[in-house]
């Protein structure tokens, strides 16, 4: 079995909100605010005895409604069934069940609740009330409110035993947590409890039987040694002056436990030739050997052969920020481990929650348990399922599995942005952003997310945003505000050859022989893409007039600052920005005859000078695209004030519109 679905009601950001989940895993992102940390709160409200506490009145949602009656905080839980139940299981929720199918279901709902003999008294408190004096009668009539989980039909008001409940056992790390204190320090830390579980792991009973005496019989040579040292005669020899011997003598007694002596071990971290105190290791490292504690008693807390009948039956973990202090490589090596973990032992690890703002873990996590919470214009929190927007249809595998297995770091901003802007290529990738920060729309600012596609496979990840789904998974969508950079790639065919096969060509070359070729202003991916997303509002294509080099270089032809040192003919480039109506002599031999006569019929001179830097300049870069567009991108951002990149028509509409600017609202 395992949680299926929570339903939210009047708590903290959620007004009305439900969230499914899988087995397993669950990994929940979103921008602040959004409602991670509520979601785990809720869980645990439901299924953490041990740290629920008391709402307080700034748990109330503050768009709560109706404002006639007092409110109530609701949190129902479906417990789910599935192809692992035990015995065990059905038997724990079999009070609880609301669907008797093969496949049944459970369900426990908590309620923070003003008792009804109250609530005539707090209906005429609130006469006349606005919102604030509202919330002013709820804090004073909060002392009177009780708390109560039901399980079953809630409209039944049967309340769920709280020895059932003691069966699910939530352990929650949060965001905030004191890694050194919650294992070393205190009554019971976390490492001795760990210590005590794994003493005689293993082993039968006879066998831990045997040990134990072994143990004692040791232990009392230790402590007859001890007593021989201590001269308790010195110690006592006013006892019987002062008459306190009246009363007995006094004398040493006790045996060492080995839970005494468990309680003495300090844990110390080996390295290669020495150790020390894991009091003094880094952070970090102390947050995973904290984190893996904590997985490992999931296995222990359900062992009915130590623990009998007090054994857990649903374990369940809920991790708040699993990152913090983590480097990069060690926050994805913890969740590849937890996916790893959890596939490998699902009755030891029936469910983890985790809340992330770390593109690595949800790299690590894939697309199959994010679960993405987000802001809605209207204050209400939104849920989106990234991997229910593609079908099970082959074409739809085929595109999950694509965006799974480049699912990086980078690629993963998307799920957290704002925004987010696709391109083709790295020179997109690098030069974009620092156009934007030139035009005063920095993406950084507006939480735009910049991915690089690797060539044409923007249609692999415009699902996620609603691209090509169908109208029923459009509310399950990121709803976000998407660009589609893509070079149009003009091209033509020779009528009369044997195999007709496209052959980029450029602008100018176009219509000019319409006897002998036939011409494609646009790519066939342009095309497509454009057709995939046409009833997606949220979603724009973008489209230069050939590649992004040439567009730009057909914005800046007489700009030599575009020109950087790894392209070939450098010099020459300059040269021609400089002087635009004469062909240096080292780049006369860049276009072929026939792109060169095309280029000389091309009537308005300024145009014709504007496509022969631009085609050159295309040419001179395609050895060289990434280098080039690094020292681009340094020379757009180094612009000193006043200075300028003049940035294509194409690429400035979808800054705007990807950064919400009034043009781009007024062009959408």
């Amino acid at each position: 079995m395992y949680i299926d679905r929570i339903r939210i009601r009047n708590y903290r950001c959620f007004r009305d909100a439900t969230i499914e989940f899988q087995p397993g895993l669950n990994v929940i992102i979103g921008e602040n605010n959004a409602g991670k940390t509520t979601l785990l709160r809720a869980i645990a409200i439901v299924f953490d005895r041990r740290a629920r506490s008391r709402p307080t009145l700034h748990d109330f949602n503050r768009l709560v409604e109706p404002l006639d009656k007092s409110p109530t905080i609701i949190v129902e839980v479906t417990i789910r069934s599935s192809k692992n139940d035990t015995a065990a299981d059905r038997a724990l929720v079999a009070s609880w069940l609301t669907k008797l199918d093969t496949t049944w279901e459970a369900q426990l709902t908590y309620r923070f609740f003003l008792p009804e003999q109250h609530n005539k008294e707090f209906a005429e408190a609130i006469i006349g009330a606005n919102r604030d004096k509202f919330f002013e009668v709820i804090e004073e009539f909060l002392p009177k409110y009780v708390s109560r989980v039901y399980g079953g039909n809630p409209e039944t008001l049967v309340t769920a035993d709280g020895e059932s409940l003691a069966k699910f056992d939530c352990q929650f790390l949060d965001a905030m947590r004191d890694v050194e204190s919650e294992m070393f320090t205190g009554s019971a830390p976390l490492f001795r409890q760990m210590l005590e579980q794994v003493l005689d792991w293993g082993k039968s009973v006879d066998d831990r039987r045997a040990l134990r005496g072994n143990f004692r019989t040791n232990s009392k040579s230790l402590r007859d040694i001890l007593d021989g040292r201590l001269d308790t005669a010195k110690l006592f020899e006013l006892v019987k002056a002062t008459g306190a011997a009246d009363g007995g003598a006094p004398i040493l007694h006790g045996a060492i436990s080995e839970a005494d002596l468990i309680a003495a071990l300090r844990l110390f971290i080996a390295q290669k030739e020495f150790s020390f105190p894991a009091t003094h290791n880094g952070l970090g490292y102390n947050n995973l050997i904290y984190i893996s504690l904590v997985l490992a008693s999931l296995t222990f807390r359900t062992s009915v052969e130590r623990l009998g009948s007090n054994a857990a039956i649903f374990p369940m973990l809920l991790i708040e920020e699993p990152e913090a202090h983590l480097h990069p490589a060690l926050q994805y090596k913890l969740l590849a481990h937890i996916v790893e973990r959890v596939s490998a032992d699902p009755q030891h690890n029936r469910q983890v929650f985790v809340t992330t703002h770390s593109t690595h873990v949800t790299a690590a996590a894939r697309l199959q348990p994010i679960i993405c919470l987000s802001i809605a214009t209207d204050g209400t929190i939104g849920v989106s399922y990234p991997a229910r927007l593609y079908p099970d249809t082959t074409e739809g595998t085929a595109s999950r599995g694509y965006v799974e297995r480049y699912l990086d770091a980078t690629k993963s901003a998307m799920l957290f942005a704002k925004a987010t802007l696709f391109v083709e290529g790295i020179a997109e990738q690098l030069v974009i952003p620092a156009l934007a920060r030139m035009l005063g729309q920095s993406f950084d600012a507006h939480h735009v997310a910049v991915v690089r596609v690797d060539g044409l496979t923007f249609k692999h990840f415009l699902p996620l945003f609603g691209g090509g789904v169908s109208a029923d998974k459009l509310p399950i969508a990121l709803g976000r505000r998407v660009a589609c950079i893509i070079d149009s790639d003009p091209a033509r065919s020779d009528k009369y050859a044997a195999k007709k096969k496209r052959k980029s060509c450029f602008p100018f070359q176009l219509n000019r022989d319409a006897a002998k070729f036939d011409y494609y202003p646009q790519s066939a991916a342009v095309t497509n893409l454009s057709n995939f997303v046409a009833a997606r509002t949220t979603i724009k294509i973008f489209t230069a007039a050939k590649t992004f080099e040439y567009d730009l270089a057909l914005a800046n032809s007489t700009e030599p600052g575009i020109v950087t040192a790894v392209m070939d003919r450098a010099e020459g480039l300059k040269a021609l920005a400089a002087k635009s109506d004469t062909l240096p002599e080292a780049l006369k031999d860049v276009l072929d005859g026939d792109e060169a006569t095309n280029l000389a019929i091309v009537v308005n001179q300024n145009d014709r000078q504007r496509q022969q830097f631009a085609a050159i300049y295309l040419r001179c870069a395609e050895d060289a695209k990434g280098e080039h567009a690094f020292a681009l991108e340094q020379h757009i951002r180094s612009l000193k004030a006043g200075a300028t990149v003049a940035c294509p028509e194409y690429i400035q509409n979808a800054i705007e519109w990807i950064t919400h600017s009034a043009v781009a609202a007024k062009t959408s």
